[in-house]
């Protein structure tokens, strides 16, 4: 989960980042050592939160969405 929340993080922050999490997910998987459910998850709503966010997401509001997105990944590890 820290490794997904990681990843999330650095792509709400940095645009170029998540431009390659959302068109190189398996390579960013494997570069990161994410553990099969984390893959999956990473290939599906994350990158689906990924995808909604504005671009790019202004500095001020880059910790609200970090800590939005962080919130989902949390859930669906609490689910």
């Amino acid at each position: 989960m820290d490794k997904l929340i990681d990843i999330a993080n650095r792509a709400v922050a940095d645009y170029g980042f998540r431009q390659a999490v959302l068109y190189g997910a398996a390579d960013i998987a494997s570069k990161w050592a994410l553990s099969e459910e984390e893959s999956v998850l990473l290939t599906g709503q994350v990158l689906a939160e990924l995808n909604v966010l504005p671009i790019p997401v202004q500095p001020d509001d880059i910790p609200a969405q970090q800590a939005r997105v962080a919130e989902v990944i949390k859930g669906l590890f609490a689910s």
